[in-house]
């Protein structure tokens, strides 16, 4: 897990849905297509949302180079209940699969 930064001034990573609300990452996943090894996918999950998700429309990693945004995100359910978001980010290039490589690094995911 990623220890809860109590102010943005101190993060050297954040990952949000909403401005000022940081998420707590539960799990990433990382593929490779099996055609064309620069293309890959990483599937980020986030059990417990703290952002209203009514109002989530992206997700945003940024960090000192800058922002990431994802946009497709999609709800999980198990047996009908709610058990957290995925968000699927797609990178179709070695240039951005290191960009999101050096975040999670910052984010102490790698």
């Amino acid at each position: 897990m990623v220890k809860v930064l109590t102010s943005e001034s101190e993060a050297m990573a954040v990952a949000q849905f909403l401005e000022g609300i940081n998420e707590e990452i539960t799990d990433i996943r990382v593929m490779a297509s099996k055609y064309d090894t620069s293309r890959k996918t990483a599937l980020i999950y986030i059990a417990a949302p703290k952002a209203d998700l009514n109002q989530v429309m992206s997700f945003r990693m940024r960090d000192e180079e800058g922002e990431i945004t994802v946009r497709d995100i999609r709800s999980k359910h198990l047996n009908g209940k709610f058990i957290g978001l995925e968000i699927s980010h797609e990178m179709g290039s070695d240039a951005a699969w290191n960009r999101f490589y050096r975040f999670m690094e910052r984010m102490g995911y790698a």
